[in-house]
């Protein structure tokens, strides 16, 4: 009885823990002049650990990133990409 109480209590107080939330966030690409680019920016991006995907627009320069936020950052997954040769950051929506 004494457990269940504590656990009630927990339950009621919130034990502080971070909720994880898949996130998705639009990125603008740089540098991609040709078809094959997409593909070094989209393997690039999913190498991050979290990213779940990465859907890369060649015509509007753009990546579409879902993600784990307990696992993978913003800014992570934009250092991914530039360090691939395609410098990215989050879109204005």
């Amino acid at each position: 009885m004494k457990k269940l109480i504590v656990v009630a209590a927990m339950t009621a107080l919130g034990t502080g823990a971070a909720q994880a939330a898949e996130r998705t966030v639009k990125f603008s690409v740089d540098k991609m002049y040709c078809e094959a680019c997409p593909l070094i920016v989209s393997k690039a991006m999913q190498g991050v650990k979290g990213v779940k995907s990465a859907k890369i627009d060649y015509k509007t320069k753009t990546a579409v990133v879902v993600f784990d936020d307990s696992a993978a950052t913003v800014d992570a997954i934009a250092a991914a990409s530039t360090n691939a040769g395609y410098p990215a950051r989050p879109a204005a929506n």
